[in-house]
């Protein structure tokens, strides 16, 4: 359990036995339903259904397919493996930033993501660079880079902080996509970075920011947990007293410090107590 949660949080959406479910785990059901269409799409040779539901600058601000600023993200790319990595950032750290920020947040929060972009992308189109981008690593990359601005000290991976994951992740992505001379890929990497660090900012200021302790215990779940301090139970001052007795009948009153003065006073007082109520 994090160590603050929003107001606004309803909790999961539904319960599957015992898993919740929240909004970030339909939506990662909802990518992986869509894969398997990419996929059935591909091999039945949908070329053009494929073309219409990704981004194209072109269609977007021509032909005003405005549905293709949401749906680019859900057609995606041959490579599935890289494809459950994303999936993974989302149901285990969307899953977080939900719970801390609340449902309604999170939703706020994927759907600028998702948007954000397109946008930029379209803008750039009216300069004279149109670009076609479909995909969703950008946008689930934005999802992780927001969870390590919430929990910027978290140990993710092998004892690293999230912060430092996150930069390395995102050099890594980004000197890839240069090889590649993929500008429209790192044009949508760097503006969901950027969205996640104005919405975050955003929220961040409305709650107090959640303690490191409390999410390195979740992220590092073989983690034994520090042994709690045990109690010191109350000094009894009448059982206290014997060794105060025998210095007095040893060294007299005076020989008593102002700590052994206060525990027989008090030892006193008890035993009058005490035998008032017996009376």
């Amino acid at each position: 359990m994090m160590a603050q949660r929003s107001p606004e949080n309803e909790g999961p959406l539904t319960w599957i036995g015992n898993f919740p479910v929240y909004v970030s785990t339909a939506l990662a059901g909802v990518h992986g339903l869509t894969l398997i269409l990419t996929a059935v799409a591909m091999a039945a040779g949908a070329e053009e259904f494929l073309q219409s539901v990704a981004f194209s600058s072109q269609a977007f601000t021509t032909d005003w397919s405005l549905w293709q600023a949401g749906s680019y993200a859900f057609v995606h790319r041959p490579s599935y493996w890289l494809l459950l990595v994303e999936l993974y950032l989302l149901v285990a750290f969307g899953k977080e930033i939900e719970v801390f920020l609340g449902r309604k947040a999170f939703i706020k929060l994927y759907a600028a993501l998702l948007v954000a972009p397109p946008l930029v992308l379209a803008a750039a189109s009216w300069a004279g660079w149109p670009s076609i981008y479909w995909g969703s690593s950008a946008l689930h990359f934005g999802i992780f880079v927001a969870f390590a601005l919430l929990y910027p000290t978290a140990e993710i991976l092998f004892s690293i902080q999230a912060r430092w994951v996150a930069l390395a992740l995102l050099a890594i992505n980004s000197l890839q996509c240069l090889a590649l001379a993929d500008y429209t890929s790192l044009t949508a990497l760097g503006v969901d970075c950027v969205t996640a660090c104005v919405i975050v900012g955003y929220f961040q200021g409305r709650f107090d920011r959640p303690e490191r302790s409390a999410v390195s215990a979740r992220a590092i779940p073989f983690r034994r947990p520090a042994p709690s301090r045990p109690e010191i139970p109350e000094e009894n001052p009448i059982i206290s007293i014997d060794p105060i007795l025998e210095k007095i009948s040893r060294s007299g009153m005076g020989s008593l410090n102002a700590r052994e003065r206060q525990l027989l006073e008090e030892a006193r007082a008890q035993l009058i107590a005490k035998d008032a109520v017996n009376s």
